[in-house]
């Protein structure tokens, strides 16, 4: 039975995205947003539900998933923060709690946004606005407008290093440096400043990945032709090339799917340059 390259390279591009897509799933599922209103909400349910609306669009541009509240048990919905995140966090799975306080009435409204981390029971951000004259697209879309200000400073502050504990003193003319100090000055780089690099990584691991899935189709293809008539009296001798193109073809896609893998770790890394090399330590969150 001879296995066709057609069917071969579809099958492992297949597998190929699917994984793709999981670690791209895998990595929104980290990071959950509950959208709650609060109890002395004056809204009709037209106004809060285009209001809940255009908060969720930029959570979900922001890299979020939305957590529903139809897991939530009604104490929850109407409880005191920060009491209860604990509770919330363990019913919906979300991270980030932003809760909704706004009241409209006579083309006018009171508005206040709250960010919440359940993960640490704290109060991230809070934004108000007063509008004596607007109408109900103004009241949404302000509050899309602070949503978005507290979501983006909320996620910059997660990403940003910590300050450096230590500060070196300067050595004298006189005394010159030691290999030691000299590692211990030289500026470290966080992750955060090289976060930029993970989208060049995830394309250049899906390329190599393609690549190597073709050279690995090749590879199966050539030991499946082998000893096939050709013309004539001639016989395919194709075996001897299938082996080092299969095995190329293998080694660059896995060192593809691994660069794919790496650029959804979700961890945080160090790297410091000194005279003596280049070291780097990482820790999984």
């Amino acid at each position: 039975m001879h296995i066709r390259l057609p069917c071969v390279a579809a099958l492992l591009m297949v597998l190929l995205v699917v994984a793709s897509r999981s670690a791209e799933a895998a990595s929104a599922e980290e990071r959950r947003l509950l959208i709650l209103d609060a109890p002395a909400n004056v809204l009709t349910k037209t106004v809060r539900e285009r209001l809940h609306a255009a908060v969720a669009e930029v959570a979900v541009g922001k890299g979020l998933t939305l957590a529903s509240t139809a897991s939530l048990p009604g104490k929850l919905l109407t409880c005191d923060l920060p009491g209860c995140l604990p509770s919330i966090a363990a019913a919906s799975g979300a991270v980030f709690v932003l809760r909704v306080d706004a009241r409209f009435m006579k083309e006018s409204f009171q508005l206040a946004v709250e960010l919440w981390n359940s993960d640490e029971g704290k109060l991230l951000g809070r934004e108000r606005r007063d509008c004596p004259i607007c109408d109900e697209q103004d009241l949404w879309g302000s509050a899309a407008f602070m949503a978005r200000g507290l979501l983006e400073r909320a996620l910059r502050a997660s990403v940003q290093p910590a300050p450096a504990a230590l500060t070196v003193p300067k050595p004298s003319p006189a005394s010159a440096p030691t290999p030691r100090s000299a590692l211990t000055q030289a500026p470290a780089t966080s992750s955060s400043a090289s976060s930029s690099t993970w989208p060049i990584v995830r394309y250049a691991g899906l390329a190599l990945s393609v690549a190597g899935l073709a050279a690995l189709g090749t590879g199966i293809y050539y030991w499946s032709a082998d000893g096939d008539p050709a013309g004539g009296d001639y016989v395919r001798d194709t075996r001897k090339l299938g082996l080092p193109v299969t095995i190329a073809g293998g080694a660059a896609l896995a060192a593809g799917a691994a660069m794919v893998g790496w650029s959804f770790w979700s961890g945080s890394a160090k790297v410091s340059v000194g005279p003596s090399g280049l070291r780097v330590a990482g820790r999984l969150r």
